[in-house]
């Protein structure tokens, strides 16, 4: 139950602040409130939101503010569920990383004081204490580039004597993001300069993007109706396999030799050393194959020979010469490649989408943040600038490149590439949930809400966006905090509070975060008996549209028309066609990672397993336990791992495998055989089937 509830939280250790998990609260009975955790929860997600924007300063300062609510959100959690089981306190992790950066020793004295005081926190210390050996590091740091400006990042861990290279260069990170220094690319490393170093670059004015849109109002939105679709059930990936599980079954056979054939009768032609020009770029970390090659991607700009660069983009064709490459001006956040199609999209952070033909030549280049479904987005959620990429989970191009789809949150958006939308869906709600009134329990007679707008400066009508920037602008004004030699100001935020309450049915500190909507879904429910009297506590969750929402985590076309898939964060996969409407539902319990149609067979990969379907057939399941990624083909598919290629018929029938002594960085098809190379060797494998028709 308390594993549930952390996931709810958005607390568990597998989850990051880029998915939907805006804020869930408990719910006890009828609830009853909870302050301490609105409090704790709300400085938290400005915190969060401080340390999205690189506004360190601010993000130290909220750091301090959730640090004071800790214990007693603790005392609370423990109260309400008996045990504090919580295994993730953004301010005791990245916060204290934070508080190290501006320098802030006070705090980080303050944070190991409350750890050490209340023993629910035990687990931290040793986090804690490490944060106190970070900021002596970042004291080290800034030492030395004081006095050895331009030196190298490889350089820096020898020269102050620090081991953990992989720390330093995270700490360098944080240092770049807040001003304190300045990272300047230099091959594949960077050299380190003070900020107001001459020899830092002026990097050129920034590009604006304008959307490409022709039609200035979204297509209509479309509520899939679940009851409605196909429905395929499928045995339930499991979210991840046990250690055992793992030990024995993901770590591939060591080999004595270069390469290496298991359980099939092909043959190593060749194995040559790759001459020196021709070894793969290393920094090129995704492979796509597609019927015209190989596309690979850059997706931190540290490819050889293509300057000064966000990312890079290379597509070998079918005998593995490079047929392009291109350095990019933009960073890549999201990509999409269809196996069967020409080119790839990507989106950027700032949500700008870019796509490219086979040639790797821009064919499209817009801005998200300027289209009518955005607008229509931030009308739902009031989404900022700075959060919009993380609700934008997937970009896809269709197989001849006449259309592109975006999703955000649960909705799937269908343009053209003229520029005219399409179709538009949303996915239906989590299974579970109840939309519900608002739980407050203020109330307010027609004269009391009169005083109240009064109070605010508002008339009717209003909406609940205006009224939430209208809260925000007079509580700045009148917060005791904001105004400490003014008698008046409590009483004053006291008024606004009760105003709010009675014109939203929402508790004020909840404010902030109220959408709308409200959703509640019960976890429990027991029934207890004393002195003669039964009665029933349950227990539930109440949350926002948000989190009830089904995220779309993987979408992509399908190989013969322009349908498409669309992968909710509960499991469910909709097969949507190229109308909008849907028309089938796969549920295998987790979100797929992937999602590929070669026309023949649509292949879903989860974190643990591998679905074969055709039509509504299950063909095959090949456990992949957490290891590598899927290569696919349209007469074959490949499960790559570090150094092991298990390759399979396209129906989901184990063929082979070939291992390598080295990790494998390219594969890819020629008339003669399969090449599979490492950094430095290349073998040609006789004897496989070929990847296409």
């Amino acid at each position: 139950m308390l594993r549930f509830i952390r996931r709810l939280f958005g607390l568990d250790a597998t989850a990051g602040d880029d998915g939907p998990n805006d804020e869930a609260r408990p719910v006890i009975g009828r609830s009853r409130g909870h302050r301490v955790s609105d409090a704790y929860f709300d400085s938290m997600s400005r915190m969060q939101a401080a340390i999205s924007n690189r506004d360190y300063h601010s993000a130290a300062r909220l750091v301090r503010e959730n640090l004071q609510h800790i214990p007693a959100w603790v005392k609370e959690t423990r109260r309400d569920y008996g045990s504090f089981d919580i295994r993730s306190i953004p301010a005791l992790q990245q916060g204290g990383t934070i508080l190290g950066v501006v320098g802030d020793g006070e705090g980080l004295a303050r944070m190991q004081k409350i750890v050490a005081s209340v023993p629910e926190l035990e687990p931290w210390t040793e986090e804690v204490e490490r944060h106190q050996g970070d900021r002596r590091v970042l004291e080290s740091i800034m030492q030395l580039v004081a006095a050895r400006p331009n030196c190298l990042q490889t350089e820096v861990k020898g020269l102050i004597g620090e081991e953990d290279g992989r720390r330093v260069a995270n700490l360098l990170a944080y240092l770049d993001k807040a001003g304190r220094i300045r990272r300047v690319k230099a091959g594949r490393t960077y050299r380190i300069l003070p900020p107001d170093s001459p020899d830092v670059p002026v990097p050129p004015p920034k590009r604006i993007v304008r959307s490409h849109r022709a039609d200035r109002k979204p297509p209509r939105l479309r509520e899939i109706d679940a009851e409605s679709l196909t429905y395929v059930p499928l045995p339930r990936a499991p979210l991840r396999w046990e250690e055992a599980q793992l030990s024995r079954e993901a770590a591939p056979p060591r080999i004595e030799a270069d390469f290496e054939i298991r359980d099939a009768d092909w043959q190593i032609a060749t194995v040559e050393r790759t001459p020196l020009a021709q070894r793969p770029d290393t920094a090129f970390r995704q492979m796509h194959p597609t019927d015209s090659g190989l596309v690979m991607i850059d997706d931190l700009g540290k490819a050889d020979g293509l300057g000064q660069i966000e990312a890079a983009a290379m597509r070998y064709d079918r005998s593995g010469e490079v047929a392009a490459k291109q350095g990019l001006q933009h960073d890549i956040y999201r990509v999409g490649v269809h196996p069967l199609g020409r080119g790839l999209i990507a989106m950027s952070r700032d949500c700008v989408v870019h796509a490219y033909d086979d040639h790797l030549q821009p064919i499209l280049e817009t801005s998200l943040t300027d289209a009518p479904e955005i607008r229509h987005l931030r009308q739902r959620f009031e989404v900022p600038d700075e959060k919009l990429r993380s609700l934008t989970r997937c970009v896809a191009l269709s197989r001849d490149a006449s259309r592109y789809l975006f999703t955000t949150a649960d909705e799937a958006w269908c343009v053209d590439l003229s520029g005219q939308g399409l179709w538009g869906v949303k996915l239906p709600f989590k299974d579970g949930w109840t939309r519900v009134a608002t739980t407050t329990g203020t109330y307010g007679t027609s004269a009391d809400v009169d005083r109240a707008l009064a109070l605010m400066g508002l008339a009717l009508p209003f909406t609940p966006e205006a009224l939430k920037r209208r809260y925000r602008e007079l509580a700045k004004q009148w917060h005791p905090d904001l105004n400490p030699g003014d008698p008046r100001a409590g009483e004053q935020m006291k008024a606004l509070t009760a105003a709010a309450e009675v014109l939203t049915g929402v508790e004020a500190s909840a404010l902030s975060r109220y959408t709308g909507a409200t959703f509640v879904r019960e976890m429990g429910r027991t029934e207890l008996h004393t002195d003669g009297t039964s009665f029933t506590v349950s227990i539930g969750m109440e949350v926002g549209e948000l989190h009830a929402s089904d995220w779309i985590y993987a979408a992509g076309f399908s190989a013969r028309s322009d349908a498409v898939y669309l992968a909710g964060y509960s499991g469910r996969v909709v097969l949507v066609d190229q109308h909008g409407a849907g028309t089938r539902a796969y549920d295998i319990g987790s979100v797929p990672s992937r999602i590929v149609d070669t026309g023949d067979y649509l292949y879903l990969l989860t974190d643990t397993r591998l679905y074969v379907l055709r039509d509504e057939s299950l063909h095959a399941l090949v456990d992949t336990f957490d290891a590598g990624d899927v290569i696919v083909t349209q007469t074959a598919f490949g499960l790559l791992e570090k150094k092991r290629l298990r390759w399979y018929r396209e129906d989901g029938r184990y063929l082979g495998a070939i291992l390598a002594r080295d990790p494998i960085r390219r594969v890819y098809a020629t008339d003669g055989g399969m090449v599979v190379e490492t950094r430095q060797r290349r073998a040609l494998v006789e004897g496989v089937p070929t990847w296409w028709e």
